[in-house]
């Protein structure tokens, strides 16, 4: 055996068995990043990793045989001088070689999220509630084709109400949404990507003050139609005709409808088919906002939406529950500063209980409202338990409910929350999003890839879903090629919510190619971004200072983080108790020298946001102070804030911190390399 390693050695086969590793390695990584974008179906990756594994042994063979010299390759010669025994020591590399390959395979298999979490197609089918729906969106037949609007609001009632049956499973609006009239239908993998036994399509045509519906009722198991029918009536009468449509449905599936809820679904939200019309499209604007290229302009619009509408019907609940939650979004994520919104969410949602002090819908948006505006997570919880019963099937009420518990530091709660909103809304992002970034701060990073690698089996393909799992496989590994890969096949124009412009940055720094950080930022036209917490927005002047200060320029440092000390400012002046404002504010001093403003500052922010008052938000806040020390140059305490930082929930990982250029003044400490090798491990 001695002789044998010592011929692997001379003929260089260590060698090409650690160059095949990277480079296979690589491969894979790059393949399974892009192939889904273009939604090549997952066995043909399988066949490349089998291909790339079986050729090991090939490869290990090859590098026996020939050598690579500076005459070309030329055949090994003969080390030991005995045929017969290196061709039995060959024989022995192959089979050597075939059992790294085999077992390569075998992990790849075990451990890869597609083949594990997502069953087969009988599996998913035979799993599938026999109660269970959903409603594609309508056909707009109307000659006016403005009434598009109306008709996804017709959709949308009829959704809503069987939403509200307990004993139903009904996907909600999001995942629904996607499957528009106009495009071909396949009833059966609609329903398989979805997980639901029966489907409910239509039509709708409005003239004048004369409304058509039609609808009919598919079993996507059998393609069967289980009902249809046809309504013509008043315009005035188009709630009836819902409220038809979603008891018919019942009835038909045999689910059980209590008196609560079937009084709940003849109630019409408004007489007044104009202020309807003016709810529905404030209502698409406010469900949509993350995916809004101006958040705040789409947000307002909504409100004054919703204003006219309620000009109109003083009595309309749901228009007030809608502008509560309008208005609590302006004020929570910084977008209107003039105006005290949380007052007038608070006039609104008080309005909405004279009118329906029982009404779920009304508990929920005090819910959000509370939680939002108050920082009161335990009122917000006891509004939730008022409205849990009347919202079985609510992606909303699941989402709030999640946000609350994170904050709570009820992690496993928080969890169950988001994958029934998953479950609900599996082509949703945001509702994938949301279960991944409970992941990400858990640092269960194989789950999360595997919840988005759920979400892509089930139809999602936006290109946000790739980038986002890429920065999770980075978070990881501190891999940047799985970035670099997921934005150079993403659309060039990709920033939901201002998130993928600082992905850009962060990849060009760590490139060291300033130009292309600053192209990055140029070419986005927003003035406001987000990073890996979506609750928060750094103006892009503070992106000025990163790059500046990654590239070493103090004039631009200083202008740059200048600016934007004045914008935080002016954010401080309306929320002065904002913990989140005040310990990036620190951070910026720490950037323009002022060190003992800086460490008042950040101190302060933790002492506003223990981890005891909000276990979401304290790491957040506790990341600015680690922050803060790396730029003043304090690197012990630097060291042992990351270390209690890696030691609870939170989106510090080891990923960044080896090399996020923000992290930089660290890398040279040795507690540092020891911190990172230390969690390194265990997050893998």
């Amino acid at each position: 055996m001695k002789v044998f390693f010592q011929e692997l050695k001379s003929r260089r086969v260590f060698r090409v068995a650690i160059a095949y590793a990277i480079v296979a390695s690589g491969s894979i990584q790059v393949i399974g990043t892009v192939l889904p974008i273009f939604h090549v179906r997952d066995w043909v990756q399988q066949v490349f990793v089998v291909l790339i594994a079986l050729g090991f042994p090939v490869a290990l063979m090859l590098a026996w045989a020939f050598d690579l010299t500076a005459g070309g390759i030329v055949r090994t010669p003969n080390a030991a001088g005995e045929f017969a025994a290196n061709r039995r020591r060959a024989l022995l590399l192959a089979a050597i070689g075939l059992f790294i390959g085999v077992a390569a395979i075998a992990g790849y298999w075990l451990w890869h999220p597609w083949t594990n979490p997502v069953a087969s197609s009988t599996e998913r089918t035979a799993q599938i509630p026999a109660k269970s729906i959903a409603v594609l969106p309508f056909a707009n037949l109307s000659d006016d084709k403005e009434n598009a609007f109306f008709t996804d609001g017709v959709q949308e009632e009829i959704l809503n109400d069987l939403a509200r049956i307990a004993d139903l499973k009904v996907i909600s609006r999001t995942s629904v949404m996607q499957y528009k009239s106009g495009s071909s239908r396949n009833m059966r993998e609609i329903a398989q990507q979805l997980g639901v036994a029966h489907v409910l399509e239509g039509s709708v045509r409005r003239a004048g003050n004369r409304v058509r519906v039609t609808a009919q009722l598919i079993d996507a198991r059998t393609d069967a139609t289980l009902w249809s029918d046809q309504y013509d009536r008043d315009l005035a009468d188009v709630f009836r005709i819902q409220s038809e449509i979603a008891e018919t449905i019942v009835d038909r599936l045999q689910a059980q409808l209590s008196s609560q809820e079937k009084t709940s679904i003849e109630t019409p939200p408004t007489q007044d088919m104009a202020a309807y019309d003016l709810f529905v499209q404030a209502r698409n604007a406010v469900d949509s906002y993350l995916d809004a290229p101006d958040p705040d302009a789409s947000l307002q619009q909504a409100v004054r939406l919703l204003e006219e509408a309620l000009q109109r019907d003083h009595n309309f609940v749901l228009a007030f529950c809608y502008i509560t939650r309008a208005r609590d979004l302006l004020y929570f994520l910084d977008l209107d500063l003039a105006s005290n919104q949380c007052h007038a969410a608070h006039e609104a949602i008080e309005t909405a209980f004279r009118i329906a002090p029982d009404s779920a819908e009304v508990h929920l948006a005090m819910a959000d409202h509370l939680f939002r505006c108050d920082r009161d997570y335990q009122g917000a919880q006891r509004e939730l338990a008022l409205a849990r019963a009347g919202l079985p099937n609510s992606v909303p009420f699941f989402v709030t409910s999640g946000y609350i518990s994170r904050r709570q530091d009820r992690w496993s709660e928080a969890e169950d929350d988001f994958a029934k909103a998953v479950k609900l809304d599996p082509r949703n992002p945001n509702a994938v999003n949301l279960l991944t970034d409970t992941y990400i701060l858990t640092r269960r990073f194989t789950e999360a890839i595997a919840t988005y690698d759920r979400a892509i089996t089930a139809g999602l393909q936006a290109p946000i879903i790739f980038v986002r799992k890429a920065a999770i496989q980075f978070a990881a590994t501190g891999d940047i090629s799985y970035i670099r890969a997921a934005l150079r096949s993403a659309p060039p124009d990709l920033d939901v919510g201002g998130g993928e412009t600082p992905l850009r940055i962060l990849v060009a720094l760590i490139d060291r190619d300033y130009d292309a950080a600053r192209k990055a930022l140029d070419a986005s036209p927003r003035a406001n971004f987000q990073e890996a917490d979506f609750s928060f927005y750094y103006p892009r002047a503070w992106y000025e200072a990163v790059i500046a200060r990654a590239e070493g320029n103090p004039a631009a440092i200083a202008s740059a983080f200048a600016r934007t000390r004045t914008i935080l400012e002016a954010r401080l002046k309306q929320k002065p108790e904002d913990a989140r404002t005040l310990a990036v504010l620190a951070q910026v001093d720490a950037g323009l020298g002022r060190k003992e403003e800086a460490w008042g500052e950040a101190q302060k922010a933790v002492e506003l946001m223990p981890i005891t008052r909000d276990a979401y938000e304290a790491p957040l806040v506790l990341q600015g102070l680690a922050q803060v020390y790396t730029w003043t140059g304090d690197t012990a305490k630097a060291v042992e804030t990351i270390r209690k930082l890696l030691a609870v929930p939170g989106y510090v990982t080891v990923g960044y911190l080896r090399l996020d250029p923000a992290w930089a003044p660290l890398r040279n400490d040795k507690d540092f390399k020891a911190l990172l090798d230390q969690f390194g491990s265990a997050s893998k």
